[in-house]
């Protein structure tokens, strides 16, 4: 073994090999002298990191932070999407069989409307490249529903629900997976990304156990404000491609969308690409949950509760654009 005084100055910087380590403690046990300077240079290393560390590189702070901020959105997408897809399913574990063929906000019956939300979580997974009903590949929504109405028709719900079951398993496993983080999944002629793609199903899955909630007669249901945050925010940065899908778009004007209450917020949509203005031609004001419930297609674009600051038909076509990307 070499000197331990030589050695000091690494065993102060937590540096040294660690089959030297145990040597070195004998040596230190052994003379207290040793041991005093030991104890001295480890203290000015630590008032030196200290130093250091008060002056970090510039933008260092807003790197760590923004790292941390999208590593909490990452984690807060997938809950979102747990919460609202277990949500989902215990709505439907909870259905009366003598309900089954009521009619639902889309139309569709109670069974009818579960086999549709199997549809739309198979389709995600078909989209992603690990479909669970192989020989379904429609990717239009009512086509693949009318198509796994007919391959469920002998089965009972149980089937059904056990389908959608594998199915939001498989989702789930997709999305946790940090290999596919920056997966892109194509959409209704877009393409999202995974954190968007997650939103939209689960943004569904809440609608439509609000369907189930109502053909029962029972209270509808807002998600947290958490939640309504991703949801209103898919809105708000899409909604500018919405238009543009809808046939609704306005060059060269910009609308405010202003959303109130808890997991509200406000967006600047450029009405035909590009960037927004900095004054809008338009502002349209209204409930986080009344928007959301716009964007579901589950209030009608003249019945949604809003203010409107400006023109009156830009903020028509705004809203009527909203339910872009919805297939429910």
């Amino acid at each position: 073994m070499n000197d331990p005084t030589e050695l000091l100055g690494a065993y102060a910087l937590d540096a040294c090999e660690p089959e030297e380590l145990p040597e070195i403690d004998a040596a230190l046990a052994q003379d207290p002298e040793l041991r005093r300077n030991a104890d001295q240079l480890r203290a000015a290393a630590a008032r030196l990191g200290t130093d250091a560390a008060t002056e970090p590189p510039a933008g260092l702070r807003a790197r760590v932070l923004g790292a941390a901020r999208q590593r909490r959105a990452r984690e807060l997408v997938l809950e979102l999407y747990a919460t609202l897809t277990d949500t989902l399913l215990d709505v439907i574990d909870a259905l009366p069989a003598a309900m089954l063929s009521a009619t639902t906000a889309n139309g569709l019956s109670v069974r009818d409307l579960v086999v549709h939300c199997g549809a739309q979580e198979s389709l995600l997974a078909q989209l992603h490249g690990n479909p669970t009903i192989p020989e379904l590949t429609v990717t239009d929504i009512d086509a693949r529903t009318r198509e796994l109405i007919a391959h469920f028709a002998a089965e009972s719900l149980d089937d059904v629900v056990a389908f959608l079951r594998r199915t939001i398993d498989v989702n789930r496993n997709w999305a946790a997976n940090p290999l596919n983080r920056d997966t892109l999944v194509p959409w209704l002629g877009a393409e999202l990304s995974r954190h968007d793609a997650l939103v939209i199903r689960a943004f569904e899955s809440w609608i439509h156990a609000d369907d189930l909630r109502r053909a029962r007669g029972l209270p509808t249901v807002a998600p947290s404000p958490a939640h309504l945050a991703l949801m209103s925010d898919l809105s708000g940065r899409t909604t500018g491609f919405g238009l543009v899908m809808t046939g609704r778009s306005r060059p060269g004007h910009t609308a405010r969308l202003v959303l109130t209450g808890e997991g509200g917020g406000e967006w600047l949509v450029a009405m035909g690409g590009g960037e927004p203005n900095a004054v809008p031609d338009v502002t349209v004001t209204a409930h986080v949950v009344d928007w959301c419930r716009r964007v579901g297609e589950r209030i009608a674009p003249d019945a949604l509760p809003c203010r409107i600051d400006g023109d009156h038909a830009l903020a028509a076509d705004l809203i009527q654009a909203a339910s872009a990307f919805a297939t429910l």
